[in-house]
């Protein structure tokens, strides 16, 4: 019998044979069964036809085996999970800030989940280094983070890792290490072949279903102790785990050898939830309204919003506030090869429309060794339409100011590659709290893959807020001007 593309056998035939010989025992009955729906002689035909019906058409639709549950919420819009909510972050040691209470730390939360495992862990990760060959005095909880997924695996769990491919800078070993010694499974992406430029730069974890980590820290010990790093971590919330999941079987199956960028993603990919239709999670206690966004459009089954689209939106909806924290942040698209920069507005157009509206804005942006230097250009130009914003009544006027955070750091530290910097990727509105996986620059959004996690609460909203407002209040924070 041949095969479809994807593996499924090609019924064609077989299945005309069979409805074909169907069709004339039907005939040969016809008499028996007619004026009748439940003749005897009829009970057969029947059940040959539905049988082949289900056999041929349900995997088209359910090819992961979608549980009832799961179509529920999806068809209600309410998740009855009672999921519980938490952000983490990794502040850099020497980093210290007065009168706060600090959250949870990642590497804390991360050996949280690698325990609470008993079936499954997947990784969607740019790069693997948590294993330090040089015995960094911090490295030790990268150490412990590699050596809990390896341990979690001689257990049964299954370990799935959907990377970007191994290069020069990223070689990826560790991640060769866990597969090489039977502890995972993993799929490397070729965005070069897939996009012609770009990588995953995503990061986030989906434990049994259950439990999902989406934020800034990528799979490197630096992330856990050297790198200022935030993100959410969402207990016993199935249906969002699910949400996400759908990306990881997108990541999953574009880690193929030879895989292509099909023009539409199946079904059973797609989700009904965005900005416009968010599902009501049950949340701490509350419900809350959220979703899951994507990029680049490529990656995004029906129904996904993409990632800028999700960004933009939120800053739309914005009546008071839009408080940004990002790494980097450039309206260019500056990677793609072969090298050709071009403009890219998006996000810049939604600032400026948000201040000419009567919104504040505040852009916390990093500065450390690798930042670019056409940066600060771009955010002058910011600052700068300040003094041509309109005058609402009450006295309301729209502002841009922008605060530049640099970690503080001794020439020992200084050292250390890829570290010691603001790596947040966040915003936070009067009404929606953002946490996202991207810098601001538009190759992220075009060809790069990354996710966000949106939640429209006040009570999340205040949380996030807290942070943004630690740190642009801190003595690590000073004015563009």
């Amino acid at each position: 019998m041949s095969t479809t593309k994807d593996g499924r056998a090609d019924m064609t035939n077989f299945e005309m044979d069979l409805f074909d010989t169907s069709m004339k025992r039907w005939q040969e009955k016809e008499p028996v069964c007619k004026h009748s729906i439940v003749r005897p002689a009829c009970v057969p035909v029947t059940v040959i036809a539905l049988f082949i019906v289900l056999l041929v058409f349900f995997p088209l639709f359910n090819e992961d085996n979608i549980d009832s549950a799961s179509i529920r919420y999806e068809k209600s819009g309410v998740c009855r999970d009672l999921c519980e909510m938490e952000i983490v972050e990794s502040i850099p040691t020497g980093l210290t800030y007065k009168n706060t209470t600090p959250s949870k730390e990642t590497y804390v939360a991360w050996m949280e989940l690698v325990k609470r495992a008993t079936k499954n862990i997947d990784i969607a990760a740019f790069y693997w280094n948590l294993i330090d060959q040089t015995g960094y005095p911090t490295s030790w909880k990268g150490n412990n983070t590699f050596n809990g997924l390896i341990e979690a695996a001689k257990k049964g769990v299954k370990l799935n890792i959907a990377q970007n491919k191994p290069s020069q800078l990223f070689p990826q070993t560790d991640s060769a290490y866990l597969a090489k010694n039977g502890f995972a499974t993993v799929r490397s992406l070729d965005f070069d072949r897939l996009l012609g430029s770009g990588v995953l730069h995503t990061k986030f974890w989906i434990v049994d279903n259950r439990d999902v980590y989406i934020g800034s820290a990528n799979m490197d010990w630096k992330s856990l102790t050297e790198v200022k790093e935030l993100g959410y971590v969402f207990y016993n919330c199935s249906c969002l785990a699910n949400d996400l999941s759908k990306v990881f079987k997108i990541y999953w199956k574009l880690g193929e050898e030879k895989a292509k960028i099909p023009p539409k993603w199946p079904l059973y990919l797609k989700t009904p939830f965005n900005f416009s239709h968010p599902l009501k999670l049950n949340l701490n206690g509350h419900f809350v309204d959220v979703f899951i966004s994507s990029s680049p459009v490529g990656f995004n089954s029906k129904g996904r919003e993409h990632d800028a689209d999700a960004i933009v939106s939120a800053m739309r909806t914005a009546q008071r506030f839009v408080h940004i924290a990002v790494m980097d942040y450039l309206p260019a698209i500056i990677y793609e090869k072969p090298h050709k920069d071009r403009y890219w507005s998006i996000l810049d157009d939604a600032i400026r429309a948000a201040a000419y509206r009567g919104v504040e804005v505040k852009l916390l942006v990093s500065h450390w060794a690798h930042s670019r230097p056409q940066m600060i250009a771009y955010l002058l130009s910011l600052e700068d339409i300040n003094e041509g914003l309109p005058h609402y009544d009450h006295n309301v006027t729209g502002s841009i100011r922008v605060g530049i955070f640099t970690v503080p750091s001794t020439k020992e530290q200084l050292k250390l590659p890829f570290a010691r910097v603001n790596h947040n990727k966040y915003m936070v509105t009067d009404q929606v709290a953002y946490v996202g996986t991207s810098n601001w620059v538009g190759d992220y959004f075009v060809n790069t893959a990354g996710v966000g996690v949106t939640l429209i609460s006040e009570e999340r909203v205040s949380l996030l807020e807290a942070i943004f407002q630690r740190d642009w209040n801190s003595p690590f924070t000073k004015p563009l001007h």
